[in-house]
């Protein structure tokens, strides 16, 4: 009886082993996963921070589009001016 009472708790040290290497074991994923989470969200900061300057080169380029819009306005404004001088247009008077 005691031979089997010994056996049963050698079965229970070893069962209890196996399940602190388990628990280590998942300790060690948690703390994995825990640095993968804590990359992602340093990723996140990084696209969001790209993110942002594109919005402000989109917002550059549509202030370089709006400006040569106005040039390109008063470049028709000077030719539609020379067009009805008589001298420019190669008509003679």
């Amino acid at each position: 009886m005691n031979e089997s009472l010994n056996s049963v708790n050698e079965s229970f040290i070893l069962v209890n082993e196996s399940l602190n290497s388990v628990n280590e074991s998942l300790i060690l994923v948690n703390e994995s996963l825990n640095s993968v989470n804590e990359s992602f969200i340093l990723v996140n900061e990084s696209l969001n921070s790209v993110n942002e300057s594109l919005i402000l080169v989109n917002k550059s380029l549509n202030s370089v589009n709006e400006s040569l819009i106005l040039v390109n306005e008063s470049f028709n404004s000077i030719n539609e001016k020379y067009l009805t001088i008589p001298e420019c247009t190669g008509v003679s008077v």
